[in-house]
Formats: C-alpha cells, structure tokens, sequence
C-alpha cells in the first residue's frame, strides 16, 4: 500500500471548500494549531509554544504594566485574549503614538 503525504499549509489563508478546510485540520500535526475558516478560506496557525516564547510573552506584558503604571493608565491583564474588534485596535496603537 502506497501513502501519500500531503504538505500542509500553514500561517497564509488558503482559499478551500469546508470539507477540504475540516481534511487538512485533522492533519496530525495540526494537534496544538489553531484554524480559522471564512469565506470560503481557511488559515492554519501553528501556536508557539515552548518556554522561550513564555518568557518572550512575560517580558513584552511586564513591559505594558510598567509604561501604564508611569503614564497613569488604568490596565486590566487579559492573557492570550483575542479581541478582533478594530475599535479594540485602534485604541491599543493610540496609547503607544
């Protein structure tokens, strides 16, 4: 029996029917990834995550709460929370002009 390994996409949208999109999320090393599908597209993003990257993410949130803390900006902490609202992100980039 011969098997085939199809290369799998990831971190660009890929333009696929949702069958398609549900083929390639189950792909074994899909396990940790997170996948979106809109429009008749989908995107696959591997997570980076390893202690690097934690130590990377504490670093840039210790960063924030100093910069609020010395200009006087209330702060609340969301960890890996993802608002996809642009009044959100227009809001974020106004603090750091």
């Amino acid at each position: 029996m011969v098997t085939t390994t199809k290369k799998l996409i990831t971190e660009t949208w890929v333009t696929a029917t949702w069958n398609e999109y549900l083929e390639n999320i189950k792909h074994p090393n899909c396990e940790k990834a997170k996948g979106y599908y809109h429009n008749g597209k989908y995107r696959i993003e591997m997570t980076p995550v390893s202690n690097e990257h934690s130590q990377d993410h504490s670093i840039i949130n210790h960063a924030i709460y100093l910069y609020a803390t010395l200009k006087g900006i209330p702060l609340t902490g969301k960890d890996n929370w993802g608002e996809r609202n642009l009044r959100w992100q227009n809001f974020i980039f106004a603090l750091f002009k």
